[in-house]
């Protein structure tokens, strides 16, 4: 703005008519006034700035209290302090009301700004202004800074007063400190300063938060026992009810929502919500009607909250047409019911697995132009997808990016999850790539979702004996799209920083798995370049890279994992060594046994003895009958009976039993197994390879790996 007859600031009539109150002082306080009632508080401090500069202001003529009180509704604590410089000499009422603004933002930093302008004012702060900058750092959460403003206060020769304690109790209940709330009561008992309700109240809130429920029962029983019994309100019912229901004692909650009858309270909405979220832990729905029954008689008008917690506890109860009714005599009796209770609806038939309710809500809501959010489509997406109805879902998901709501993670996660239950990949794909475009970022749900559609499709490939194995690299190396697939979205998901689970990682190996296949087997023997009685082939196992089982890959691929915490490493440390698969997934309890005697392979072609191998393994009981009635066996998991057969496969000698849960490989066996006899072309002892020749073969095949593609893409 600009001073000067020329450019005076000009505002508009109601009518839209312009008209120039430069020089008339009562023109210019009507638009003022017209400006605060419609909350246009930057507008007012331009016009009264304005004023100022053309020296026509007279900060008496403008009541002050008013608009500081509009700052405080819209938290505006720089137009309140343009207001406070405005006023050319503050009295502590006018600190006091510039105070109470920043209290009602949660400033403390502009609290304690006002506190120095009362000192360089030359005025003392009153008890008034310091309980109200102790309240600015409770509602900031800084306790200790409460506390040093409390002693400061003492210190000046200022006595509190209950308000004052009030606020302090208040903040440490807000911050969970129970022990400084009842420091702070003992403060004041000590100093003959008589509690009031709110005080008691902040206590028993207090106690709640630390869930000291107990002694919230001790602090109503001493309201009772005052000269003066202070009965409790709505707010010490709730606050009781709360600290109930956080220690689990949801049957004392239900007690203590009877002394609303007892002190004959009415209440407010929210008593009573929290009287329906304390049974909701137990599901009692009777409960729930009478709590809605009582608020009734009692004349008290449910708001939105309520209705959105009844609503959603009938959801979990199963009692969608009871949500249904509860909305609709609502809207008979006139209460004005939004998005809140319609998400809380649509939250009801998601629970109750209702996805025909769930549409007809839907359709309902878009009838009558009621835009849903993020969540409530969430809720209907996943409404549709227990009912397996995915192409309707999908028609959903269109419609929510035409109504201009984005979908995020938990969008996607739902629709990925509903992929992989009907095993649809190519959707899924589909799902993956839409969410990076929208910006989401995948999670491990969605990654895991994909992995898990292409481990079947690779292990029916396998099984099936289609061809998933080429030598083209001069080494066995499984080529297939949805092992392939596999390993991008796990190296994906590994670059993304999300740490895969067990079970994960037990899929991705799983897609590395050799045929169980004997022309397979062959020609994995013929690629070592050796020969040997037939009879004696299954031997030349211990010579194979991956030991015909696994794609080498697989090696790398739980070594990372291992790095990452999510298997155990492999140690040489223990003698015997010790592989504990007891909680492995199946691949992954395979993979780390051939890990672990692909060391030992190495130690022996070193010159080093082999130790014993113990492996620990996973054991179920059953109930049996026999002659003498039913008697509690072991067997083999599932996990034990692969790790027996793996054993059998590689003709690897072992003792035990995997119904006992332990099997044991002994080293010599072991030295003699990674030896196999071998004919032309090693020379040497007759029919057997030397330990120095077995050392010069192992460290050929070192070589190729790595000049080979080791890479898990």
């Amino acid at each position: 703005m600009q001073d000067g007859g020329k450019n005076m600031l000009q505002f508009p009539y109601p009518n839209g008519k312009h008209a120039n109150y430069a020089h008339d002082v009562s023109e210019q306080l009507h638009s003022y006034n017209r400006l605060i009632r419609q909350g246009r508080i930057s507008e007012c401090i331009d016009l009264l700035e304005d004023m100022e500069r053309k020296g026509l202001l007279d900060m008496d003529k403008v009541y002050h209290a008013r608009f500081f009180n509009v700052c405080k509704s819209q938290k505006a604590i720089k137009e309140a302090f343009c207001f406070f410089k405005l006023v050319p000499n503050p009295t502590l009422s006018t600190f006091n009301m510039l105070m109470s603004v920043c209290a009602s933002s949660k400033d403390s930093e502009g609290a304690f700004q006002v506190l120095r302008l009362v000192q360089e004012a030359g005025l003392k702060a009153d008890c008034k202004l310091y309980t109200t900058l102790i309240t600015t750092c409770a509602k900031s959460g800084k306790v200790d800074a409460m506390f040093e403003v409390f002693h400061e206060m003492v210190n000046a020769g200022i006595e509190p007063n209950v308000h004052t304690y009030g606020a302090l109790i208040d903040g440490c209940a807000k911050a969970g400190q129970v022990a400084k709330a009842f420091g702070a009561y003992g403060i004041m008992r000590s100093k003959n300063v008589k509690p009031d309700r709110v005080v008691f109240n902040a206590l028993i809130t207090a106690c709640g938060q630390s869930g000291a429920v107990d002694r919230a029962f001790d602090v109503l029983a001493e309201m009772n026992a005052e000269v003066h019994p202070v009965d409790p309100d709505h707010i010490t019912i709730g606050a009781l009810m709360k600290a109930c229901a956080n220690a689990g004692q949801v049957d004392r909650a239900r007690e203590v929502y009877k002394m609303i009858h007892k002190y004959n309270i009415k209440g407010t909405p929210e008593v009573y919500t929290i009287a329906i979220n304390c049974c909701s832990q137990t599901g009692d729905w009777e409960f729930a009607c009478s709590v809605y029954d009582d608020m009734t008689k009692k004349g008290v008008i449910p708001d939105e909250v309520f209705l959105s917690a009844l609503i959603d506890f009938a959801g979990h109860a199963g009692k969608v047409e009871a949500a249904f009714e509860i909305l609709q005599e609502a809207k008979n009796q006139g209460i004005s019911v939004g998005i809140i209770s319609y998400s809380s609806l649509m939250g009801a038939c998601s629970n109750a697995k209702n996805w025909q309710k769930a549409l007809e809500l839907y359709e309902h809501m878009k009838s009558i132009k009621l835009k849903p959010t993020v969540s409530t489509m969430n809720a209907l997406i996943t409404a549709l997808c227990d009912g397996d109805q995915l192409p309707k879902t999908m028609e959903v998901l269109s419609d929510m990016k035409s109504l201009g709501l984005c979908p995020n993670t938990i969008t996607y996660s739902i629709l990925l999850v509903a992929c992989e239950r009907k095993d649809d990949v190519e959707v899924g794909l589909m799902l993956l790539s839409q969410a990076k475009e929208d910006g989401v970022i995948p999670n491990l749900v969605m990654f895991k979702c994909i992995i898990g559609m292409c481990s079947r499709r690779y292990e029916k490939a396998r099984t099936l004996n289609e061809h998933v194995l080429s030598f083209n690299s001069g080494r066995p190396q499984i080529e297939n799209k949805w092992t392939s697939l596999a390993l991008m979205v796990y190296r994906e998901a590994i670059v993304a920083g999300t740490i895969p689970t067990v079970e994960v990682v037990s899929k991705v190996l799983g897609c590395l798995q050799l045929p169980y296949n004997a022309d397979i087997r062959e020609r994995l023997v013929e690629n070592l370049g050796v020969s040997a009685d037939a009879l004696k082939r299954s031997n030349l196992c211990s010579l194979i890279d991956g030991f015909g089982e696994y794609d080498p890959r697989a090696f790398s691929l739980l070594e990372e994992a291992a790095s990452f915490g999510i298997v155990p490493c492999v140690s040489f440390k223990e003698i015997p060594v010790v592989v504990d698969a007891r909680k492995l997934e199946i691949h992954t309890a395979k993979v780390y046994l051939l890990t672990i005697l692909k060391g030992l392979r190495h130690r022996l072609a070193a010159g080093a003895k082999l130790p014993n191998v113990n492996i620990l393994l996973p054991v179920e009981k059953t109930q049996i009958k026999s002659v003498g009635g039913e008697k509690t066996i072991d067997i083999a998991e599932r996990t034990t009976q692969a790790i027996a057969a793996l054993l059998r496969r590689l003709g690897l000698p072992n003792q035990g039993n995997g119904s006992y849960g332990k099997i044991r490989i002994n080293g010599l066996a072991l030295k003699r197994w990674f030896q196999p006899k071998l004919a032309s072309p090693f020379s040497g002892k007759p029919g057997e390879l030397s330990s120095l020749q077995l050392g010069k073969f192992i460290t050929h095949q070192q070589r190729n790996i790595r000049t080979g593609n080791l890479s898990l893409e």
